[in-house]
């Protein structure tokens, strides 16, 4: 895969590890639609177009281009990835069907609140309630509204995000916020073995295993994860015969298995699981 950077774009070409719907549709993140025949995506003040220019080719208009080469993990080199998990045979079709999903290197912030957002809730959902906190918190851009920063979501009631479509998470959200107001420092975790990260983050309100995982895989950046949904505990008896039943053993047998590659071999099971199983209910 060829990546050049210029001044108000990326280009990529022959892009055997990059597929921007398989990406914004693997549950990464929520601010994203399909605009004029390409993807919009905003995170936190930036914004990004990207458009095809033909057979594995794709452009990604910007601003700040290098934001978006690390936001979309370029410096590493996929290929390796995928082949090292080729070599387990339960993987093969989720990566072939899965080629193009990266892991996005997000804003340990915007990924948190999120994240409790999406508890329990589906993808629709958490796409409006996000989109309504940045209409109603965020700065105004010439893109829409960044998302909003610690500051200014401080400002937010529990009302204001039950009227968002929160509803029970709102409560957390507020008592997470004002965690991280009294000193919870989201940037250290990133130097914590994942163990102690993971309790750190689960000791805040709204906040249990799956979406600890989550906002460790997604924002911090810890690749020895493996975050078990619907999805993925359908993949563990299907294609493990798997009988435990506990998410977090599941999660934690996994990660046994695939170590270091955890969290990327979980974007594609979840991604071939879950489209394979849309395709199937067309």
């Amino acid at each position: 895969m060829n990546v050049e950077i210029k001044e108000d774009s990326i280009i990529v070409d022959n892009s055997n590890c990059f597929e921007p719907q398989q990406i914004l549709e693997s549950g990464q993140m929520f601010r994203f639609e399909q605009k004029n025949g390409g993807w919009l995506l905003k995170t936190e003040g930036e914004c990004a177009k990207i458009v095809n220019l033909g057979a594995k080719k794709w452009k990604i208009e910007c601003k700040n281009p290098k934001y978006f080469v690390k936001y979309f993990d370029f410096e590493t080199n996929y290929d390796i990835i995928q082949n090292e998990l080729k070599k387990f045979e339960v993987c093969k079709k989720a990566v072939e069907y899965s080629w193009g999903v990266r892991i996005l290197k997000q804003s340990a912030f915007e990924t948190l609140v999120c994240f409790i957002i999406s508890a329990n809730n589906n993808i629709t959902r958490i796409k409006k309630s996000v989109e309504k906190i940045c209409e109603k918190f965020g700065s105004k851009t010439n893109f829409g509204f960044a998302f909003p920063t610690l500051q200014q979501l401080l400002k937010a009631t529990e009302s204001d995000f039950v009227e968002a479509g929160l509803g029970y998470r709102a409560k957390y959200l507020v008592q997470t916020l004002q965690s991280l107001k009294n000193g919870f420092d989201l940037e250290k975790l990133k130097e914590l073995p994942t163990d102690i990260a993971r309790k750190k983050l689960e000791s805040l309100a709204g906040i249990g295993p799956k979406v600890a995982d989550c906002i460790l895989l997604f924002g911090i950046g810890k690749k020895d994860v493996f975050p078990v949904d619907t999805w993925i505990a359908k993949v563990w008896q299907d294609q493990f015969g798997g009988q435990i039943k506990n998410r977090r053993k599941i999660s934690q047998e996994l990660v046994k298995k695939f170590g270091d590659l955890s969290g990327i071999c979980q974007q594609y099971m979840f991604y071939y699981k879950r489209q394979t199983k849309i395709k199937v209910e067309e």
